[in-house]
């Protein structure tokens, strides 16, 4: 651990994670300012201006936007929000690891600049939402680690809780981060808290994000479960392998076939077959179900991946593929990122961002779309790499922090990767997770005194 009177009398270098920060929040702004959005930022937008509310976007993402929107129209302050989020964390890491001048530079500049996350932090989404938040928390408890000041746990709270509740699927992702905070508020100056009462404040913290999450989200207008869309999806896959229709008929236009299904399916989305048949499919997302097509749609589907499981896993390993491997040149450029502002229903049109500094941007990411640089598989290896080095510091900052960081990617990616399109954004978070957790076991070697 850092020496805190060390700590509470900062030298020059203190001041410059801060100013790398303020000058990556400046390019940032310059680059992307409003915010890039696609049609599910424009949704939440709609919803947030007082649209019919859902929770297909998780509701406090949209609660948020409406008080942002209330300041100033449009998704800038919601964009803003999230950089300074983001940008304020790695400071607040940054300083913590007290690295010299260099490192923490170069600490700072691998972890903001790496492509995966230099190319989403452009976009008003959710992913960006959460990984920012929780790149602040890792800040903050970082600081709260090294200098022993727990009451700035405060602080890291209620950013923890929007981190947890602006996915619907971002718990396991907060879960080492409940476990960090807890064991910090726990501990002592002379001794390690009890691990049983870590855990059963765990519990507890984990409860009480779960619990105001769903109330939360109980006060939309309109429910809709998310498991159809995959069921959907699957069913489709195994109808192709199998050779026999199995979607239900109130999944499919009457006279679909599997020719003509086989030829519209696509591994890397759904969307391509609820857009290109003939006869129709049905947008799981769009209409609302009766309780009996849910249950019919569960029983059918359970049914087929135990009759086909073969197929099931096959379909899922090409999913896999395309998640985690390099974009292929034909695929939509929109599963990387989105250079646009959509526009839905009423909203008010959105200005794009027309700088030279954005057409630059955008035609590097252009030229890095069909390379390792923005697939998902780089990432995580280097994150693994680091491992080792990361659990021989254990006991140090610097090596709990990388180990934290890379807990919490692994557990968000790996229900992930059997369960969702390939598009970049959902693994922003443990892109940058491992690539930060690299830097920090490989460049803090020791903190300047």
């Amino acid at each position: 651990m850092n020496d805190r009177s060390d700590l509470a009398r900062p030298p020059l270098t203190d001041w410059l994670p801060w100013l790398v920060a303020l000058a990556g929040l400046a390019f940032d702004i310059a680059a992307y300012w409003p915010g890039q959005m696609s049609f599910d930022s424009a949704y939440a937008w709609w919803q947030a201006r007082g649209g019919a509310t859902t929770d297909i976007a998780p509701p406090i993402f949209v609660l948020v936007w409406r008080i942002c929107d209330a300041l100033l129209t449009g998704p800038g302050l919601m964009f803003a929000l999230h950089l300074v989020l983001f940008w304020s964390g790695l400071a607040l890491l940054a300083g913590a690891l007290r690295l010299e001048a260099k490192r923490t530079f170069a600490l700072m500049l691998i972890a903001a600049f790496a492509p995966v996350p230099w190319l989403l932090r452009g976009h008003v989404w959710t992913d960006v939402g959460m990984f920012s938040a929780l790149l602040f928390v890792t800040g903050v408890l970082a600081h709260v680690h090294a200098t022993g000041r727990r009451v700035r746990l405060l602080v890291a709270l209620p950013v923890l809780f929007y981190a947890a509740a602006v996915r619907h699927n971002a718990l396991p992702a907060v879960l080492p981060f409940v476990v960090w905070t807890t064991w910090l508020a726990s501990r002592s100056p002379t001794r390690a808290p009890r691990a049983s009462r870590v855990v059963v404040a765990t519990i507890a913290l984990c409860a009480v994000f779960v619990a105001g999450a769903a109330l939360i989200n109980s006060r939309v207008e309109r429910r809709v479960p998310l498991w159809p869309a995959t069921a959907e999806w699957d069913l489709a896959a195994i109808s192709i392998a199998s050779g026999e229709m199995l979607l239900p008929d109130f999944m499919i236009g009457p006279g679909l076939d599997i020719p003509e299904l086989a030829e519209a399916f696509r591994e890397w989305s759904m969307t391509p077959m609820l857009q290109n048949t003939r006869h129709g499919m049905r947008d799981p997302f769009m209409d609302d179900f009766t309780p009996e097509q849910l249950s019919t749609l569960r029983s059918t589907w359970l049914g087929a991946i135990r009759a086909h499981p073969q197929a099931w896993l096959v379909h899922h390993w090409r999913q896999a593929r395309a998640l985690l491997g390099v974009h292929d040149p034909s695929w939509p450029r929109e599963l990387l990122y989105v250079d646009d502002e959509f526009q839905y229903r009423d909203n008010p049109r959105i200005a794009r961002n027309d700088s030279a500094l954005h057409k630059v941007l955008m035609r590097g990411a252009a030229i890095l779309s069909t390379t390792p640089l923005l697939a998902g598989w780089p990432y995580l290896l280097i994150g693994l790499a680091a491992l080792p080095t990361a659990w021989r510091r254990r006991r140090e900052l610097s090596g709990i922090s990388a180990l934290v960081l890379l807990a919490s990617a692994w557990l968000y990616v790996m229900p992930l990767i059997v369960l969702v399109p390939a598009e970049l954004r959902y693994l922003g978070w443990s892109c940058l997770a491992s690539v930060l957790a690299a830097a920090i076991a490989w460049l803090a070697r020791r903190p300047i005194r």
